[in-house]
This record gives C-alpha cells, sequence and structure tokens, in this order.
C-alpha cells in the first residue's frame, strides 16, 4: 500500500506539507511549474537506485512519471527539456 492510500493518521505529515507549499506558491505564481519540475530533477538525481547512478534521461522520467503529480495536481508527463 502506497502512503497516499493510508489514513491521514498514519501518514508522514511532512510530505503533505511540502506538496501544499509547492501548490500554493505555482498558484501564486512564485513558483512556476518549469521550477518545480527543475528542483525535483535536482532532487532525483541524488536517488540511490540499485545497480547504480541515474543517467539524465532516466532522471527526468522518474520526475516526469512519478514525482511531478503529487506538487502539480493534473499535471502530465512533459519533457524537461
Amino acid at each position: 500500500m502506497m502512503e497516499e492510500d493510508l489514513p491521514l493518521g498514519h501518514r508522514d505529515i511532512e510530505p503533505l506539507i511540502l506538496r501544499a507549499l509547492v501548490r500554493t506558491l505555482v498558484a501564486k505564481g512564485l513558483l512556476s511549474e518549469d521550477d518545480v519540475r527543475s528542483l525535483l530533477f535536482e532532487a532525483a538525481r541524488g536517488l540511490a537506485i540499485v545497480g547504480g547512478t541515474l543517467t539524465p534521461q532516466a532522471t527526468r522520467d522518474i520526475v516526469n512519471e512519478d514525482l511531478i503529480r503529487p506538487f502539480l495536481e493534473d499535471q502530465k508527463p512533459q519533457p524537461l527539456d
């Protein structure tokens, strides 16, 4: 079961706060969607994946397919470049 599927009382609150903060900053125009993608790309570059380091394309794929949706509602995958 993924954390998003757990009742609120059983989730870690920090990711919820972070997502709400990012969504608010985007809604107010203080952070662009491209800024969010860039931040996630930089963070994903440091992920420890079994088998070695991630290539830039693999990192983009992770951002576009997995990481972007919680931060930007109703977003379809888009390339970073």
